[in-house]
This record gives structure tokens, sequence and C-alpha cells, in this order.
């Protein structure tokens, strides 16, 4: 997780079923980047990155960029990932993919922010470049 200003891009890649989470607040011109790998954190958990947790990140995002002087209602997020990387197996339930998109969504719902677009699902895998000084997010798919 990164939270920087303009003129920094932030890019990530080796997205699969993880999920990329960006911040954007076009009043300040300042944004925050978080590349999760699993849905929530849970106690037993606490010892290790919390970052790679999609609940504690986008909580944490939040709290970064307000403490930088953003407004929640100023901010934006997307959301990139989450794909299916083997949906010849099969699933019974919904996969580590959508579980993290899910998650995204209620803690993005639970801090207040708006989702401003998502690039999701499927199943194959993506790259991102974030650029602060616009708000514009690239999306590459690796096929």
């Amino acid at each position: 997780m990164e939270a920087t200003s303009s003129p920094d891009r932030l890019v990530t890649s080796g997205i699969g079923s993880c999920i990329v989470i960006t911040l954007y607040d076009p009043v300040r011109k300042r944004g925050a980047l978080a590349h999760t790998m699993l849905p929530r954190i849970e106690e037993s958990r606490m010892n290790t990155n919390p970052f790679k947790f999609t609940d504690y990140a986008v909580e944490e995002m939040v709290r970064r960029m307000r403490a930088s002087g953003s407004r929640v209602g100023d901010l934006e997020a997307k959301i990139v990932g989450g794909a299916d990387m083997f949906p010849s197996i099969g699933h019974s339930s919904m996969s580590v993919g959508e579980e993290n998109v899910l998650a995204a969504k209620e803690r993005l719902r639970k801090e207040g922010v708006g989702l401003a677009g998502e690039v999701v699902g499927g199943s194959v895998g993506r790259s991102v470049a974030f650029d602060t000084s616009s708000g514009i997010v690239t999306v590459r798919m690796k096929i």
C-alpha cells in the first residue's frame, strides 16, 4: 500500500485473484493504491503483513488520505482484479477473487467512499498504473 500525491504514478502487476484498490482525491491530487491478496483480516493473522487483506487495506488507505488532508466525500475508488485464475476447477462457492471484490465494495461502502469504476472478474491476469495527477487508472490484461 502506498499513498502519495501528484505527479507520482503508482504501478503494480501480477494481479490475478488479488485485487487492487485505488483511492483518488481530485481536489488535492492525492492518491493511494493497495494490492491485496485475501478478503478479510482475522485476529489470528495480525502478526503477518496486514496490507495483504482487502478490508484492512481499504480502512488504512482512507485513514491515511484523511490524515493528509483529504475529505472522505472527495474520494473516489476504483478496483481491479478478482479474477478466477482456475475456472476449470469449478467452485461450489465464491472464488477468492470474487470474495476480494465483495470485501472491497463492502469496506468502501462502510467508509463512505464511492466506487467510480471497476475492471473485475474474468480469468486473466492484469497490471495497473495509477496516475495521481489525473486519477486515471490504466489496466493491461495479461492473456
